[in-house]
């Protein structure tokens, strides 16, 4: 039978974290689009989803933690994984904090429909970024080329993302003389965590690039 080294299993429980991300992030989506249809049942249900697989990625990262610690690695190699999992962890982290800042109360209708178009272009960046996240831990362990490329693109998508960041911002705050300040500081806690998801992927990224700097040394 054929037999996995040490390293592969850490780089599958990683892909088990990234495969998450895409399924929470997806549930996000979700989450937004039953939050604009006032279905309360519906996006409640979607934040506990969420969360479910918020718990499930900190478990993962536990078990690659005990693995890198437990067992014997490479320095170099020990430090970069260690990286990437808390990079994918805090990138699961940020998805749940934005669908905590869409739920805890009813959004101002008003917000919504000034920002929607903005906030719909900004997830269907973390869409695309969190499915290259995917892909570039898959391709660590057989193209680790091919890994840094995808990883640049995540970096491209989240220059992007900071764009519409700043275009939100400013959008929001326009908003200040026409809605209560509650609802001005729900959607400006959703925009930063939404941002946070994109810094942290770019994170991932850098892990992969330190991964790939051990190895040309």
């Amino acid at each position: 039978m054929f037999k996995f080294s040490k390293e592969d299993l850490v780089f599958q429980k990683l892909q088990v974290m990234t495969q998450d991300v895409r399924t929470a992030v997806s549930k996000l989506r979700e989450t937004y689009s039953n939050v604009k249809k006032g279905n309360r049942d519906a996006y409640v249900g979607d934040m506990v989803r969420i969360k479910t697989i918020y718990e499930h990625i900190a478990m993962v990262r536990e078990e690659v933690l005990s693995s890198l610690y437990g067992e014997a690695f490479l320095p170099d190699f020990k430090e970069s994984m260690v990286m990437l999992s808390q990079a994918i962890y805090d990138t699961s982290k940020a998805v749940k904090d934005t669908a905590r800042a869409l739920t805890f109360r009813k959004v101002s209708e008003k917000c919504l429909t000034m920002l929607t178009e903005q906030i719909d272009a900004y997830l269907s960046l973390v869409e695309e970024a969190s499915s290259k996240l995917s892909i570039m831990v898959s391709q660590m362990s057989s193209d680790i080329g091919e890994a840094i490329k995808t990883g640049r693109e995540i970096q491209i998508l989240e220059r992007s993302g900071d764009e519409i960041k700043d275009s939100l911002l400013t959008r929001l705050y326009e908003l200040e003389s026409q809605t209560d300040v509650i609802s001005i500081l729900q959607l400006k806690d959703v925009i930063l965590f939404m941002d946070d998801i994109l810094d942290y992927m770019e994170e991932a990224t850098m892990s992969v690039e330190v991964f790939y700097a051990t190895l040309k040394s």
